[in-house]
């Protein structure tokens, strides 16, 4: 399956740099490709300065964003977790929609509207931690998730008030980029995401037998030998480095860590060692092929990757549910 999945992935990143709203033949595909000189200039910037980094960008983010719900899903036992349940995405939004509209230009131009977002995303995740950490207790997978919901809430209402009172041009921006987008993504904001996906999924298959005791329960798995608060502690802190370089980079793009681990344990099963592999190709290809439709639907116009994403993620969604349903 899983050579099978790394084919896919790569005739879905060919896709995604090959095809969009740009008419380029394919021979002048190749000549841009191989970097002939006989290219054309501006169809060769449109590929390997817009395209290129962008089909990268999302497929990172879409690996990175199922690797999260994937551990949390295990971390919590919870099927309905996903990497915004630590009220990331909320802290992420707020921070980022009051640089839009409160910061001055020249603010969010040297600092960049991503690191802002990513300091609030950090800043959700701390409070949600503090908020669900008792002296001498180990963290409890209930608390955590009534507190992510409360920190959720509160920057959701924060979100909510800097959009009402602020400038209507840069409201407009903002709800851009809550709705996610991967337009304007560059070379630059790659390596920081290569090396925290790098870094989690390392982790993550490390930990993978330790992730199979843990399904068994916290006193089972304590009797293996697993400290199970430890490795809860390790996905909550992979979770907010991959949720939040995501949500910094592309806005709010929902349903990939809820929906896709599902989709990948239907395919090879619930070991760690094969599960996070073919969970990580498959959000990649995912968040591809999505992005590329958002691009050539409604071309010259581009949907919103969130928008799209949740169009297409209610039905497995709904039938996730029904299985889960069947299985009760």
């Amino acid at each position: 399956m899983l050579p099978l999945s790394v084919a896919v992935l790569l005739l879905a990143m060919a896709a995604g740099v090959l095809w969009g709203t740009a008419e380029i033949t394919w021979s002048e595909r190749l000549a841009i490709l191989l970097r002939s000189e006989d290219a054309p200039r501006g169809l060769s910037m449109i590929v390997w300065q817009w395209r290129i980094p962008r089909v990268l960008a999302v497929g990172m983010i879409g690996a990175g964003l199922t690797l999260a719900g994937l551990l949390m899903q295990t971390a919590l036992r919870n099927p309905m977790a996903d990497p915004y349940l630590m009220g990331v995405s909320s802290g992420a939004s707020a921070a980022a929609v009051g640089a839009i509209i409160w910061f001055p230009a020249s603010v969010t131009q040297t600092l960049g509207v991503p690191l802002i977002a990513f300091l609030g995303a950090a800043a959700a995740f701390l409070l949600t931690i503090s908020l669900s950490t008792r002296r001498g207790r180990s963290l409890d997978p209930l608390v955590v998730i009534l507190a992510g919901v409360a920190v959720s809430l509160m920057f959701q209402a924060l979100t909510a008030f800097f959009l009402y009172v602020g400038d209507p041009h840069a409201t407009r921006n903002a709800m851009g980029w809550l709705m996610g987008t991967a337009a304007g993504t560059d070379w630059h904001e790659l390596p920081l995401l290569l090396a925290i996906l790098v870094i989690s999924l390392f982790l993550a298959l490390r930990t993978a037998s330790k992730l199979d005791a843990t399904l068994l329960g916290d006193e089972r798995a304590q009797s293996l030998g697993v400290n199970v608060g430890r490795i809860r502690v390790l996905v909550f802190f992979v979770t907010i480095a991959l949720t939040g370089i995501a949500v910094a980079i592309a806005g709010i793009v929902g349903f990939v860590g809820l929906i896709l681990p599902h989709m990948a344990r239907l395919l090879v099963g619930a070991r760690h060692r094969v599960l996070i592999p073919q969970a990580v190709i498959l959000g990649a290809i995912t968040l591809i092929l999505v992005d590329l439709a958002c691009r050539v639907l409604l071309a010259p116009e581009e949907l919103p990757l969130g928008v799209l994403l949740a169009l297409l993620a209610a039905p497995p969604f709904i039938y996730i549910l029904r299985g889960m349903a069947r299985v009760r």
